[in-house]
């Protein structure tokens, strides 16, 4: 019988790698797709990028009236998806060929997590193929890549950075430079990791190199800077949140609210990120919140024991951190991004690299996140995502081609029924904080009003999914009676309204 290679040697770590991208591939190709794309939200809006830029060569939101610029998200993952898009077919089915594209990354996500194990924080072949599998299965992984969002992309390529900016070789810091600007080309916060390198690169007296990478970096990235300034005024501040930049949408947060969003938020972040941090690592057993945040703490102490030997991963990881606890939103969807490299860091730093219980342990993992994904947890993130296909269906005929229709998810109604539209919420996400609790994080009826007035939408639909647009469409009604007539209805709560944007209406200001 011939012998397998050593963990240790060349061809053991390229099995190892291999290994791990086929068991990516074998995963993304056996999940359950029993539900669609584009209830998500996002994954709809990436997709319309990708028509607009495949089919008009445009970057621009052509779900919106005018087809304003897109300043939010940054053009990496659109120029993907654009290459999925198929002009000959609806946009209903560009929306399911769209999901083939992040289940084709997941291999070589899986392939690149194990490189950076081995690579970076020399773990064996064995612990870094499962640990690596163990992490792009987890749950809150999963959830990302089911649909077309842009978290695998944008975690592929910092995967693929880290060794590359940790290694001595000035070409290899150049190389792993470059892959980090184009991470944040496809997400923004990706920049994290690129302070993080210069962070440990000025700490080692490396000022000169850092200084001319900040230069060359800027220079990458002032195209996006510049497109999101000149196209800044073209969605009105009522839009903020869901569409605009994020720096329009966080200083309108400031400027309405600073005690909660400066001082509350990062307090009330410090635990939430503790427990998703530990539901990450339960695959969301059911443990309670106490639990989850102890696990999470374990999780933070290990990552920290690991900044000797990855001190770049660990400061990136550690800006990410800045970044996420300042934002007003729950951190939930920001630990997912990033959780399989921060495994890497917590099998590390808990001392388990030269362990022979390490394989094990990676084993536990790997079952842990097998668990979820049997039940598949998150992939119905979206709330609601299996129940739009025959809502639209239903107000198709009810819905002429040239209405302009409010609802929770414009991008994805603009695909399937061809009709433009603007959300029928704003996002107040800060609320939370300050309320603990998401009804009204959504806009109330002066919110909604601002939309209509400014849009002049002829329908406002209302979904099942969550709590978006109820309660401001709620509070119009009693407010301005005749703004909102009731069309068309289900006993599941679901109401398809006709709009009055030319009936007077000056609901009450509520409190920001």
């Amino acid at each position: 019988m011939a012998r397998l290679p050593s963990v240790g040697s060349r061809s053991g770590r390229i099995l190892a790698v291999v290994g791990a991208a086929c068991a990516g591939w074998v995963a993304a190709l056996t999940t359950p797709r029993d539900f669609p794309v584009g209830g998500y939200g996002d994954d709809a809006r990436y997709v319309v990028l990708g028509k607009a830029l495949r089919e008009n060569g445009r970057f621009r939101l052509l779900q919106l009236p005018g087809e304003p610029a897109e300043t939010m998200f940054p053009p990496g993952y659109p120029v993907l998806l654009a290459l999925a898009w198929s002009p000959s077919e609806g946009g209903a089915a560009n929306l399911e060929r769209a999901r083939w594209v992040n289940l084709a990354l997941v291999g070589p996500l899986a392939g690149a997590l194990c490189a950076a194990g081995l690579a970076l924080l020399s773990l064996s072949a064995s612990a870094s193929a499962v640990l690596a599998v163990a992490g792009v299965l987890a749950p809150i992984v999963m959830a990302r890549w089911v649909f077309p969002l842009s978290e695998p992309l944008c975690l592929l390529l910092i995967a693929c950075a880290l060794p590359l900016v940790s290694a001595e070789r000035r070409g290899a810091h150049l190389a792993g430079l470059l892959v980090l600007i184009a991470a944040a080309y496809v997400r923004t916060i990706a920049l994290a990791f690129l302070v993080g390198a210069w962070i440990v690169a000025w700490r080692r007296k490396e000022q000169r190199r850092v200084l001319c990478e900040i230069a060359v970096a800027a220079t990458a990235l002032a195209p996006w800077v510049i497109w999101t300034a000149v196209h800044a005024g073209d969605v009105a501040p009522s839009l903020f949140g869901m569409y605009g930049s994020y720096a329009q949408w966080y200083a309108a947060s400031v400027r309405a609210d600073p005690a909660t969003v400066l001082l509350l938020v990062p307090a009330k972040n410090v635990w939430l990120l503790l427990v998703s941090l530990g539901d990450a690592v339960t695959g969301y057993l059911p443990t309670g919140a106490l639990v989850a945040a102890l696990v999470g703490a374990g999780v933070v102490w290990a990552v920290w024991r690991a900044r000797q030997l990855a001190p770049a991963l660990v400061a990136g990881l550690c800006c990410y951190t800045a970044v996420v606890l300042l934002w007003p939103y729950p951190p939930f969807r920001f630990v997912g991004a990033v959780w399989p490299v921060a495994l890497l860091a917590v099998a590390v730093g808990a001392g388990l690299r030269r362990s022979r219980i390490v394989p094990a342990l990676a084993g536990l993992a790997l079952a842990f996140a097998l668990v979820g994904f049997a039940r598949r947890a998150g992939l119905r993130e979206g709330g609601g995502a299996a129940e739009w296909r025959p809502l639209v269906a239903t107000i198709r005929p009810l819905v002429p081609r040239d209405a302009v229709l409010a609802s929770s998810n414009p991008a994805l109604y603009y695909l399937t029924l061809g009709v433009r539209g603007v959300p029928n919420e704003q996002m107040r996400s800060y609320r939370y904080y300050r309320l603990g609790y998401w009804s009204t994080a959504w806009g109330l009826g002066d919110d909604l009003w601002a939309i209509v007035h400014r849009y002049q939408p002829t329908y406002l639909l209302m979904e099942r999914r969550g709590a978006e647009g109820r309660w401001a469409a709620g509070s119009l009604i009693r407010q301005c009676p005749g703004v909102l007539r009731e069309v068309w209805s289900t006993p599941r709560g679901e109401y398809l309204f006709a709009v009055r944007s030319d009936v007077p209406c000056a609901p009450a200001v509520v409190k920001p």
